[in-house]
Formats: structure tokens, C-alpha cells, sequence
């Protein structure tokens, strides 16, 4: 038997109200706002039922119920309108205002921003990041809507398909990811338009489209607990079948792929099994990031000429403003480009350029520094944030100068990564300006570092710095900390507000104030870890 099991005819099913955050996902706003007094505006209330209504339902066996205070948006034309229920209930009354109209689009979730309307047609965005919710799904992913005449009884149609997948007790699962089969990368999910005339659905441009979805634990939490949990996907035929994957406890990509035909239906249900450890191989091996150099093959000018550049490391090319690293993850979309270091490499690392950021994924558990990867990021003129995560280098790593000339940049974060083998960081923070406000070098250790200097010199606006219990200063450290968190407006008492917040150890904090002259502890105000 297929390891999807059978096509199920069953109802979407919905969920209790969660507080979500995830990258890419649709932004919701309260129905609370300020008072406009508008002419032409009449009160209505719509009695919602049937096919998935609001995003915050409540499920009752195979029947949806909603929660009181639950929203949608009604469009009235010009404006979209927030509405909620009171109540909740099988049938939920749905009160607000707008402006008088022939007829109304009701759209579920409410959100300002993630939807826009051109007649009958709405295009609204399936996130590539949902948020894991036991027996039911994201509430941000859950699209429905319809057009009615007039206020009184509505049916919504929803807008996706939905995969059952369990989590089985004993299991470790750090995220669940769903992409397109062994054969072929398909759009699995990002930007659509919804008919709400006839229910028919489509993609707006196929190089719009991404090609996995991940499920991320709650935040706060860093696993998925054993449960049954269901993804939004685009409904669709998936000639080449899908891969249904997880993060295992050792950050390695558990898979599971078929080449069988898959058919995901709209406001239905497909079950694609429970995890586990017999049937899903984990993706091994090392994957290395090309170092810098001043040539297109290179990661600088490999990124540069993705975004539309010369692919040449200079600062004319000033169009991505953000950088983010993925390990352990399927495809982000088709047609990446490898940028990885071929002789320290079994799992190739593909990038793309959506708008002016770059995304950086691999399925291999880390991705790994070359260790000639001082200036790595130079001349990124416009770049704003790095966000890496599970990342380390190899041996003897230089990160000289990493980010020359980023004269923007305000955050880095390397997440949890292991720096262990680096054994320069000098003027690795460096950046020409004083713009850079946020740095998280997570609980790496530093025992291989030779020098440190001036390693976070003229970073003035410092506002916050984690360094981690188990870094420790290297033997040459000369103005490692010169000009850092000089702030302007702190006055001869200090002011704790605008001081730099330092996350590290005691040990670290003592050892700097008494060996590194250039170390100012009146603007630091120390998080001892």
C-alpha cells in the first residue's frame, strides 16, 4: 500500500486560538482601531457555517465550531473590514461595519496586508512557514472566503488542501517539511488567486511559487510534541509525488519521498502517515560555503549576480538587504544556484534572490565555513540582517574582516553555531560604520582563537550582544572593544536603558575588564550566563 494511504473525503477542521510567528506567514491585526466616522456605512452580520470559517475554529469531532472573538475580514470594494463573533458556535454570527455595497468578499483569517481583490478574484499567499498546532493547523495558513449579496447566511470555500501527518511518541521532531517528489520541484505553496465566482483557484507566476512547507514547534517551544497535526497546501495534482520529512534530535533531514502521482484536493484532507525511523534515511555529510573572493563563482558574487548584479564583490550592487542560512531543509524554491565548495562538500548548497533577500538552504544537518572566510560578506553595501543558524567552520577558520564595508548592517545572528576551530576574528564586526546594533554569536566556544583584534571596533550603536557562556577572550585582543557602545546619550551617571546588554559569562566579563583597556564596562550592562 502507498505510504499516503487513501484520498479521504473529509471535512477541513479547524482549531483553538493560538498566538503565532512565523516567517513568511500572513500578519494579523485586531479589530480594534480607532473610530472613523464615515458617511455611507451600514452595520451587518453575517451567520457563518459549513466549510471552514474562521481561522480560529474550534473543532468538534468531524463539525466546526468557533471560538468567541474570532475574526474575519469582510471587503466591501474599497476597504477591508474587520468582524467578529461574540459567541463562537457551529453557526457563528460575524457583526461589524462597512461601507453599503451590491455585495461583500468574506475572507478568513482577517489581515490588512495579506490579501488584495480585483473584482471577484483575491490574491492572497499559502505560507512556506507554518506553526505546528496539535489537531488542527496554523491558523494563518487556513484561507476561506466567499462573495455574498447582502449580509445574512454564508458558506465559505476553503482556499487549500490540508496533509495529516502524526508524530508518534518517543520520536524527537524539531520540524515537519513537505516539497515536491523525487523527480521534480514543484510550487507547493506562496502566492494565489481564489475565484470566489466559481471556487476556482490558481498561482500567480510559477517562479513566484515555493517549493516546501516547514512546521515549526510553537514558539517557545524547540520540538513538536507526538500528536496529529495537518499542513495547508496548495490543491493540486503532484505528478511526481511529494517528500514528507523531519528534524531529527542530531539536526539531520529525515526523508520520505515517492514518484507516484499524489492528488491533494481543496477543502480536503490527505493523509501522508506517522514518522518514524525505519522508513524516513536522514541526509548526511558536510556542506561548505564558498569563501570570498572578487569573482562570480564565488559566494559574494554569486549572490550579487542572483540578485541582478555584475557578480563582482564591489559596492555598487546594493540590492540585498538580507541573508538567510537554512540546514536541514528541503528546497526553498526550483532552479537554485550550488554555491557550495566543491572538495568540502557531499550536500549541495543552493541559494535564490526573492526581492532583496537571499535564501541559503541545504539539506545537510550544518553548513559549514570554509576557512578561508574572512571578508565573506564584503561590499553587501545595502545588507541589513544575516541570520544564520546550526553553522560552523573548518579548521584554522579566518574571519578577518567578514563584514568589510557592510556600512549598513544592523544585525547578525549565528544562532547556535560552533566557532570552536576559528582562529581569527579580527575586525570581524568591522564594518566601516557605526549602524550595527544587534549581534547573537550563540553559546559558541572560542578555544582555538589566536587574536580578537578590534573585533567589534567602532560598533557604537551596540545596543546588543550575546556572546555566550563559553566564549572566552584570545590572547591578542588589542581594541577589541574600541569605540563599541559609545553612546552619545549616556550621561556621567549612565543610564541602564541605553546601555549595550551583554550576554556571557562572569568569567568572560572579569577577564576583559582587567586585560582590555579599550573594554568600557560603563556601557555595558552585563547578563552573566
Amino acid at each position: 500500500m502507498n505510504w499516503y494511504g487513501n484520498l479521504k473525503e473529509e471535512a477541513i477542521m479547524k482549531i483553538t486560538r493560538i498566538i503565532v510567528a512565523a516567517a513568511f506567514a500572513a500578519t494579523l491585526f485586531s479589530c480594534t482601531k480607532e473610530n472613523v466616522v464615515e458617511t455611507n456605512r451600514v452595520n451587518l452580520t453575517f451567520d457563518v457555517t459549513n466549510e471552514p470559517s474562521d481561522s480560529k475554529a474550534v473543532l468538534n469531532g468531524n463539525a466546526v465550531e468557533f471560538a468567541a472573538g474570532d475574526q474575519i475580514g469582510v471587503w466591501d470594494g474599497t476597504t477591508m473590514n474587520c468582524f467578529e463573533t461574540t459567541a463562537g458556535g457551529a453557526t457563528a454570527s460575524f457583526s461589524g461595519n462597512a461601507a453599503s455595497a451590491d455585495s461583500y468578499i468574506l475572507i478568513s483569517p482577517f489581515s490588512e496586508t495579506n490579501y488584495s481583490v480585483n473584482g471577484s478574484v483575491v490574491t492572497y499567499s499559502i505560507p512556506n512557514i507554518q506553526v505546528a498546532t496539535p489537531g488542527g493547523v496554523d491558523p494563518n495558513a487556513l484561507v476561506s472566503m466567499a462573495k455574498v449579496t447582502g449580509s445574512g447566511e454564508v458558506t465559505l470555500s476553503n482556499c487549500v488542501g490540508l496533509l495529516k501527518v502524526v508524530v508518534p511518541d518517543g520520536l524527537t521532531v524539531k520540524e515537519i517539511h513537505v516539497g515536491g517528489g523525487a523527480t521534480s520541484l514543484v510550487g507547493i505553496c506562496g502566492p494565489f488567486t481564489f475565484n470566489t465566482n466559481n471556487q476556482a483557484l490558481n498561482y500567480v507566476a510559477a517562479d513566484k511559487m515555493l517549493t516546501s512547507i516547514a512546521l515549526v514547534p510553537q514558539p517557545g517551544q524547540s520540538v513538536i510534541a507526538p500528536g496529529t497535526y495537518y499542513i495547508a497546501v496548495r490543491p493540486a495534482t503532484f505528478a511526481a509525488g511529494l517528500t514528507l520529512a523531519y528534524v531529527n534530535a542530531d539536526n539531520q533531514l529525515c526523508k520520505r519521498t515517492t514518484s507516484n502521482s499524489v492528488t491533494v484536493a481543496r477543502n480536503h484532507i490527505l493523509p501522508v502517515g506517522t514518522l518514524n525511523t525505519t522508513n524516513f534515511t536522514p541526509v548526511t555529510g558536510r556542506s561548505t560555503l564558498r569563501y570570498y573572493e572578487n569573482d562570480a563563482v564565488q559566494f559574494t558574487g554569486l549572490i550579487k549576480k542572483l540578485a541582478g548584479g555584475t557578480g563582482t564583490a564591489t559596492t555598487t550592487d546594493t540590492k540585498i538587504k538580507k541573508i538567510i542560512f537554512k540546514a536541514h531543509s528541503l528546497p526553498y524554491k526550483n532552479g537554485g544556484t550550488a554555491i557550495s565548495n566543491t572538495p568540502n562538500t557531499d550536500v549541495t548548497i543552493y541559494a535564490w534572490v526573492d526581492g532583496d533577500t537571499a535564501y541559503v538552504y541545504t539539506e545537510a544537518p550544518i553548513i559549514t565555513l570554509h576557512n578561508t572566510s574572512g571578508n565573506l560578506f564584503r561590499d553587501f553595501a545595502a545588507l541589513e540582517e544575516v541570520s544564520f543558524n546550526d553553522v560552523n567552520t573548518l579548521a584554522n577558520a579566518s574571519f578577518s574582516y567578514m563584514f568589510r564595508n557592510c556600512t549598513k548592517l544592523k544585525s547578525v545572528d549565528f544562532g547556535n553555531a560552533d566557532f570552536s576551530k576559528v582562529t581569527d576574528f579580527s575586525y570581524m564586526f568591522y564594518t566601516g560604520t557605526s549602524a550595527l546594533e544587534y549581534v547573537d554569536l550563540g553559546g559558541t566556544a572560542t578555544t582555538a582563537a589566536t587574536t580578537m583584534q578590534a573585533m567589534f571596533n567602532n560598533n557604537q550603536n551596540l545596543k546588543y550582544l550575546n556572546l555566550g557562556p563559553n566564549f572566552t577572550l584570545a590572547p591578542a585582543h588589542t581594541n577589541m572593544f574600541l569605540d563599541a557602545a559609545r553612546q552619545t546619550s549616556i550621561d556621567a551617571a549612565g543610564d541602564n536603558a541605553k546601555k549595550c546588554q551583554l550576554y556571557a559569562s562572569q568569567a568572560f566579563y572579569d577577564d576583559v575588564r582587567a586585560n582590555e583597556t579599550t573594554f568600557n564596562a560603563a556601557r555595558f550592562t552585563l547578563h552573566a550566563l
